[in-house]
């Protein structure tokens, strides 16, 4: 079949279900392409490989009894570690951080949970996820996947750095303040998405600027970001900004036409950049 890490996680979920692949043979492989990936990029923060492979051998037995549930029943995902997961300390990149293991998970590693992903590693960010660059003087800098004498961009900088077409994961959860899903997603060659504020619960998620704070993704294939937007995203009664606007059903409109969509600084609405900058943002919109 085709290589796993060029499969979108929606694809390497349909594959596991129709058992074209086990998620136990998609776990040892991502296991092996992660560490491959560290020595390039230092991605990793802690590598929890015999939980993940214990978790694909249940749901492996879950999807061989029918009783698999969720659409990334079994794939293999790591995120930034700055979300709380229950009995664990998130390192949020920095010496200090929580004195003790999180009573609970984070709501955005719950629904992960709930869509049957299995996480496999915490991944590199910068120190309290303040750092547009993907350097950390405590964890040791993250290094560019194409080039590693250049940035990733921060500070989701592991997410984007082991998302890179042959690194191991093809979606996994960031954050974003100013600019800390889209800076690392354009350094390394991936897309991303920064939901509307609120969109996404913050619970559980290390707090910067609670104004501007915003969970996200960062994917390599445009339709997983509608995807795993379509289950994280909704209320949260531990997150009182969480919006409750119903959510769309993202992945039925993937095939959408762009036609009549329109930058909205076209329309005078949004903040006008410096002059040559402008031009290069009105030559890529979109025109009616």
């Amino acid at each position: 079949m085709t290589d796993l890490a060029a499969l979108s996680a929606r694809a390497l979920a349909k594959a596991i279900r129709d058992k074209k692949v086990s998620s136990v043979e998609a776990t040892k492989a991502a296991i092996e392409r992660l560490q491959a990936c560290h020595e390039l990029t230092h991605c990793i923060i802690a590598l929890e490989d015999d939980e993940a492979l214990a978790a694909a051998k249940a749901a492996d037995a879950a999807i061989a009894k029918g009783s698999a549930k969720g659409p990334l029943a079994g794939v293999p995902l790591a995120h930034k570690d700055m979300f709380d997961r229950k009995g664990k300390i998130a390192s949020w990149g920095a010496k200090i951080h929580a004195d003790k293991p999180a009573a609970e998970d984070a709501t955005a590693i719950a629904r992960f949970k709930a869509s049957g992903a299995l996480q496999i590693a915490t991944l590199h960010l910068a120190e309290f996820a303040y750092g547009p660059t993907g350097h950390n003087y405590v964890l040791g800098h993250a290094r560019n996947p194409w080039d590693p004498t250049r940035i990733t961009g921060g500070s989701s900088a592991g997410t984007a750095a082991a998302r890179s077409p042959t690194a191991p994961f093809p979606s996994g959860l960031g954050s974003d303040t100013g600019g800390s899903l889209r800076l690392p997603a354009a350094c390394c060659g991936v897309t991303s998405i920064k939901p509307t504020w609120g969109r996404i619960s913050r619970a559980g998620a290390m707090p910067l600027a609670p104004a501007l704070d915003t969970v996200g993704v960062i994917a390599r294939h445009v339709e997983d970001l509608a995807l795993t937007l379509g289950f994280l995203a909704g209320p949260d009664a531990r997150d009182p900004a969480a919006s409750t606007l119903p959510v769309p059903d993202y992945v039925a409109r993937l095939d959408d036409p762009v036609k009549g969509l329109q930058d909205r600084h076209r329309r005078g609405r949004g903040c006008r950049g410096a002059p040559d900058v402008q031009r290069m943002v009105d030559r890529m919109c979109w025109r009616s």
